[in-house]
């Protein structure tokens, strides 16, 4: 399972980089998070909309089980879903 920030796709302005966004959790059990700064190297990179920064497009599986996050830049990361390890964006063959 994976619970996201709590402001959904949005932080405030004075986040911190550290701020904890994703939390993957396996059989009840937190086993890891994902901060801001494992996903951009600065604040600059997020999108300020009138009252806070947008942190992320798009978030949800993908055929491959793969938990993806769509950024506002429109790069995917892709995370194991029973792990919370980054991994490779996998496309499923058709």
């Amino acid at each position: 399972m994976v619970i996201g920030y709590s402001g959904k796709n949005l932080v405030p302005q004075d986040v911190r980089m550290s701020e904890s966004v994703l939390f993957f959790y396996n059989r009840g059990q937190l086993v890891r998070t994902v901060k801001l700064e494992e996903l951009y190297s600065s604040k600059s990179q997020l999108r300020r909309t009138v009252s806070h920064f947008a942190w992320v497009n798009r978030i949800g599986f993908n055929g491959e089980n793969q938990f993806v996050v769509e950024l506002v830049d429109g790069n995917d990361v892709a995370f194991a879903a029973a792990t919370g390890e980054r991994e490779a964006v996998l496309q499923r063959k058709e």
